[in-house]
Parts: structure tokens; sequence; C-alpha cells
């Protein structure tokens, strides 16, 4: 299992007792004792509780948690923190437990192996059970070189993936003997062969925040953001930041450079997915985007590195994410993996995730809300300030009443899009033959409610998942400050009215980084980015011949019975993608075909 990863570093650490045996990579060598000689990766473990730990984890708030645990070591490990946590709190250690983390506890006292995942998935967690034999690691090629594990598809799955953008809160994988540990839950392995999975996070308890105004709101909210990418910074090597010159990214990296000059360290490069235009000036189309990007730079001294991906890149993507379908990386971020592994860059902060949280718009839910509750006269103000079409938007309201996905079916025939069905690329006897995995659906009555169901979309998971898996490849860990748990708790314990003034959604944010953003950035209203689509675009365009050659020259490859070959083909053509973009089922399919020569590395740093 560790041969199968042995792209994510040179050390590693094995530990056997009858028939247990846990074993480490990471390509983050930790602090080494006085007796263990530099770099090496150990395993933590307390002989004297007959605990064995491994471990991929990066704790916040170690101060309050080595004050409960009576610790008075400043330096001691994440993982010798959670050892010391479960001895204090047993199976309920990860509800004191800040930050992310994926790790298995062996207590040979108990014959158990527990193990758990962080509230939201920032670190991967994977695992088999064949018979009495249960097999876990970071990464699914791991855990399918262990004996006995199968590698047959899930077809259900697989029909799921290649008819949906993603396939939503699931525990299920491509392969059917492989699941995922979801996030905020825990695992509990006996010797018998028994699993028990409890979830450990609730959000949906995260208490009610005390009534106040909005100042003290705001204020609140920029102290909780500014320790998330303080305890994000501790103890990271060289530092980078996404910038796309919107509300999340350019709060992060504001603050993040802030912090760094306050340690003495150098402002961290920025990386923006925004093509360079070589000393050019953009056009009168594209120019806000630049715009707010250079504001934020130049008011943090920030040096800009443009990422916008190649054809090369793409094609490098392709390739690599083929070799393990699920784990996606977003198609703009090879080329700025690439520039911070030359850079050095070993740790990259992004504002991912502040849409489901401190940076939600305020418009999904809250009109339902106030019609159900007889809130009418504010619903009315409400109505009214929309002046775009105010009759249509009564008209979503009540079909999402009626149904939570109603209002986009009317909304693709009104526009007279082409129906699901033909923009997939599923092969049509595979979809005859078997149904696809149904997902559960939300109604989004409520501001909260939307905020909840955002959160447990799936979508966060993939993300995290997938960039775990390519940057542990070159050496790169992300951290997400706007996913920090204090912050979500925060934010969903606020009054729904918080989110959104009038026409301006958004608002706890853009009220909260009003003292640390330019104004045009933190008041812009459009968050559209023409640029970065174009390039996008262009760039998968022109990729697409030599992935057509590729699949012309080899035989059929061994997953081409679940996609409808011949319309792939057609869609590969650049002139015809770039009339129609339809960018995801393409993406999809060729992800799960498997059509590279060799993969690149897959997986993410390992437990």
């Amino acid at each position: 299992m560790l041969d199968a990863l042995a792209d994510y570093g040179a050390d590693r650490a094995e530990w056997s007792d009858g028939p247990v045996s846990l074993g480490r990579r990471h390509p983050f060598p930790e602090k080494p004792a006085p007796a263990q000689r530099p770099g090496a990766v150990q395993l933590h473990r307390c002989r004297e509780a007959g605990l064995t730990l491994a471990a991929d984890a990066r704790l916040d708030d170690r101060e309050s948690l080595r004050g409960a645990l009576g610790c008075r070591e400043a330096g001691v490990a994440d993982g010798e923190l959670i050892l010391r946590a479960y001895r204090r709190w047993g199976r309920d250690c990860p509800n004191r437990l800040l930050g992310d983390y994926a790790f298995a506890l062996w207590d040979a006292r108990q014959r158990t192996l527990f193990c758990a995942r962080d509230h939201i998935g920032a670190r991967p967690f994977y695992y088999a059970q064949t018979g009495e034999r249960f097999v876990f690691a970071s990464a699914v090629p791991a855990v399918l070189a262990a004996p006995g594990v199968s590698g047959q598809l899930d077809e259900a799955f697989v029909a799921a993936h290649l008819t949906r953008i993603n396939c939503g809160p699931t525990t299920r994988t491509f392969f059917a003997a492989v699941r995922k540990l979801p996030p905020g839950h825990a695992l509990t392995a006996t010797g018998e062969g028994r699993l028990r999975i409890e979830r450990h996070w609730r959000p949906e308890n995260a208490p009610k925040v005390r009534p106040a105004s909005d100042d003290a709101y705001a204020e609140e909210c920029l102290e909780l953001c500014a320790k998330a990418v303080r305890d994000r910074l501790r103890g990271t090597g060289p530092v980078g930041v996404h910038l796309s010159g919107g509300l999340d990214s350019s709060g992060v990296a504001a603050l993040a450079a802030r912090e760094l000059r306050r340690q003495g360290r150098s402002a961290p490069p920025a990386f923006t997915w925004l093509p360079d235009l070589g000393g050019g000036a953009p056009n009168a189309e594209h120019a806000p985007e630049y715009t707010l990007v250079d504001a934020v730079a130049r008011r943090e001294e920030l040096r800009i590195h443009h990422c916008a991906p190649s054809p090369d890149d793409m094609f490098a993507m392709l390739r690599r994410d083929g070799a393990l379908p699920g784990v996606q990386v977003h198609l703009n971020e090879e080329a700025v993996q690439r520039r911070a592994e030359e850079l050095g860059v070993r740790t990259l902060l992004s504002g991912w995730g502040g849409d489901e949280g401190v940076s939600f718009n305020g418009f999904q839910g809250y009109p339902e809300q106030l019609l159900l509750t007889g809130r009418w006269l504010r619903l009315l103000a409400d109505v009214r300030s929309r002046r775009d079409r105010p009759l249509m938007y009564m008209a979503q309201v009540a079909l999402l009443l009626a149904h939570p996905h109603l209002h986009r079916a009317v909304r693709r025939w009104w526009r007279g899009k082409e129906p699901d069905r033909r923009r997939w690329l599923i092969a049509p006897a595979f979809r005859r033959e078997v149904k696809p995995l149904r997902l559960g659906t939300f109604r989004e009555v409520g501001a909260r409610r939307a905020q909840l169901r955002r959160l447990r979309g799936g979508h966060l998971s993939e993300r995290l998942e997938g960039w775990a898996a390519s940057g542990a490849a070159r050496g790169i860990e992300y951290h997400y400050p706007l996913l920090d748990r204090r912050l979500l708790e925060f934010v969903l314990g606020l009054p729904p009215e918080q989110f959104r003034h009038g026409q301006r959604g958004r608002w706890l944010m853009r009220h909260t980084f009003d003292p640390v953003l330019p104004p045009e950035v933190c008041w812009n209203q459009v968050k559209a980015d023409p640029a970065r689509v174009e390039a996008m675009i262009d760039a998968f365009a022109e990729a697409l011949p030599t992935v057509r050659r590729e699949l012309a020259a080899r035989a059929a490859p061994p997953r081409a019975r679940y996609i409808d070959m011949p319309r792939l083909l057609e869609r590969l053509d650049a002139d015809r993608f770039r009339a129609d973009p339809q960018l995801a089922p393409i993406h999809n399919a060729l992800q799960f075909l498997d059509f590279q020569i060799q993969p690149e590395g897959c997986g993410g740093k390992p437990v």
C-alpha cells in the first residue's frame, strides 16, 4: 500500500502488532526528535496506554487544546495532541479538535481501530472491508493495492458521474469495494469485522449568535477570519495565495499578507487564473477582472503570477485525472500548481468555501422563508427591490416551494437549452442497463437550510480531495481559512438578514472586509470572470485534437463500453467545442475513460 504512493515522499514509517499494521508517508518531514535521523517520518505512539496513531493533521487553536489537556510543551506535534485527546476524551475527541485532519488510532487495550475525518473533509480518508480485513488510506490506489480489494467498478455511481456535474453527497466511489468516510464522521472498527460510523460534527446544531449590531457582527467575523488565517500559517514553509479579485480570495490574501509581515516574513506570491497580457492592456470587457486583482496586489504589495492554463496543462491534467476517476482538479489549477512548485511554495491559501459560509449571498432560501413565515411586508419590499422582472422572481420562489429542482427545468425549457440526456456522453446501452445512483434533494426554504445544503452538497469535499491529491504530488498543501469550523459555526448562527441588504448580497463579507479591501473589490457586485473563462475554454479546445489523436491511435480503452464513443469523438472537434462549450460532459467522460498511457500520480497525502 505504501509502494502505491511512492510519489509522496521517500521517507516512510511502518508499524505492526499481530494482525494490525499502520504505515505513513509524508511529503513534509516533521521536526525530528534528538534521537531521530533528520527528515524521518514517525508514527505517534503511547506505549503506556497501548495507542498507536497514523495521522495527516494540522490542528488549530493549539493553545486552548493544550490548556484543556494540561500540556505545557509548546512544540508538541499535532499527532501527539491527538493521542492525548483520545486518552482524555475517548471517541468524543474529534469534537475537541479544530483543524484539518484524518487519522487512524489503534487502541490495543480495547482492540479497536478508531478513525476520524475533520468537519469539512479537507483531508481524504478511503477504506474497504473484505471479509475480516479492514484497510484504509488517504488515496484510493493504496486501498486497491491491499490484498483482496476488488477493482470492480460501482456502475450506479459511474452512471451518476456520467450524467451529472457532480455526484452529490455520497460515501461511494467509482470502485464498489472502496468507500469514503464522510466529512465530520468517525469510524470504529473491531477485530470481529464490525464497523460503526457516527457523525461528530452537526452544523445544524450551531447555536444562534447573540443579538448585536451589524458593526459588532462584522468585528467578530473579521477577528475569526484573521484567527483562521493565522492558524493556517503556523509552522508553514513558503506560502502562496490564490487571488481572483473576488471577495473570498482577496480577503484571505490580504489577511495572509498582513500576518506574514507581522511575523517578519515576506509577502506571499499571488497566483491568478487570468492570462498574462505581456504588458498589454485588457480589452474593455475584461478590464474589471485585472483591475480588481491589481487593486489588491498594490495595496498588499503582492507579486502577481498569471497562471492561465496552456493546452499542455489541460492535456496533462486530463491524463492524471484519468488515473483515478472522481478525484478532479479545477481546470485552471494545473498551471498554478506547476508555477507554485517552481517557486518552492509549500502551502497555498485559498478562498474556496466562502460561498458556503461567510460570503453566502443571502438570496437562496430567504424569500421562501419570508413567504412561509408570514413576513409578507418584508417580502413585498424585497420583490419591489428586484427591479429586473419582479414577477419572474416571485414565480421562481413559488416553483422552489413546489419542488427544489422544478425551477431549473422550467428555466432550461424557457431558454431552449439542450435536454440533459443529449448533453451527456454516457453510452445509451449502459444507461438503459444501469439506473444511476439516486441522490437526495433538499428544499431551500430558509437561508440557514440553503447554507446547510451547500455545505453537504458534495462539491466541497470533491474539490478538497482533488486538490489534496494533486497538490501532494507536487509537495503543496492547501489551506482553506473560510472553511474554519469556528467561523462556519459563527456564520450559521447569524440571522439571515446579515447576508443580504436589499439587492446587495454577501453583505456580511462586504461589511466585514470593508476596512481591509479596496472599495472597488469589496463592493463589486459582478461575479462573472469572462477573461478567465475564455482562456480556459481556448486552452481546453486546443488540447482536444491531441486527445482525439491519442484515442484514435490506441485500441478501445478498457472503459469505452460506458461512453458513447462516436459522440465523444464528434465533441472533440475544437471548432465545435468553441461554438458550444459544453465542458462538463467531455471532462467527465475523459476523466472516467482512463485514456492515459502512464498515470502521473493520484491520491492525497497518505495517512
